[in-house]
């Protein structure tokens, strides 16, 4: 079991959930957290805060964040003292959404570690530069049909 926070810039974090969710179903102990250009990093690293005690668990957490060098990664790095349960990750995409979502971590930190590194992984092999996957170009008719 795990819980998962999202943090992003704007309502980015809001509609990857729904996107996750449209693709996985429902997906239980995920919270998606915005932050707005008047927020202070302390005022979001409370908001984070108050969403780990939320869960109302002792769970490994996932915090997932948009930009690795951004105010979200930076507020998040700001807690990660109080909460040695966390695993930040940061560049936020719906295939490592899914990805991550979908793992089942333990109180094994290594295991939890070894799992988190091989769907990152996998997650930078799925984003491609499709001309590049394709010979010559296809073409898409009006209906759809390639």
């Amino acid at each position: 079991m795990k819980n998962i926070v999202l943090l992003t810039h704007g309502e980015f974090s809001k509609g990857i959930a729904q996107s996750c969710r449209f693709i996985l179903g429902e997906v239980q102990n995920l919270k998606a957290l915005s932050i707005t250009m008047d927020e202070s990093i302390a005022q979001t690293k409370q908001k984070l805060n108050d969403a780990i005690a939320s869960f109302e668990n002792d769970w490994p957490t996932i915090l997932i964040t948009d930009l690795p060098g951004g105010s979200t990664t930076q507020a998040a790095i700001g807690i990660m003292a109080e909460h040695p349960e966390i695993y930040l990750v940061s560049g936020l995409n719906l295939g490592l959404l899914v990805s991550l979502v979908m793992l089942e971590l333990t109180d094994d930190r290594e295991e939890n570690l070894r799992q988190i590194r091989t769907a990152l992984a996998e997650a930078r092999d799925t984003i491609i530069l499709v001309n590049d996957q394709q010979a010559e170009p296809v073409s898409i008719s009006d209906d759809g049909e390639l």
